[in-house]
């Protein structure tokens, strides 16, 4: 199950990359826990940081809680 969600969240961030309202973005799983992942994107700077905090969750609301997205602005390596 863990996997088929990890696709799904992927898959659907993916897209939204290829759509330009993200730059990047990281899926991390707690160990040995069924916790939800914690997602951080990096949000475009043309964007603000609500929007694409607002889109995201709506984006995943059935597969990641919105207080497991953190959306970033300064570049980092995943």
């Amino acid at each position: 199950m863990r996997k088929a969600r990890h696709i799904d969240i992927s898959t659907r961030l993916e897209a939204t990359k290829r759509l330009g309202l993200l730059e990047n973005y990281q899926i991390d799983w707690p160990e040995r826990s069924l916790c939800a992942p914690r997602v951080t994107v990096q949000a475009r700077p043309s964007y603000p940081t609500q929007v694409t905090k607002g889109y995201i969750a709506s984006l995943l609301d059935q597969l990641v809680p919105a207080r497991d997205i953190v959306v970033i602005r300064e570049p980092r390596t995943f």
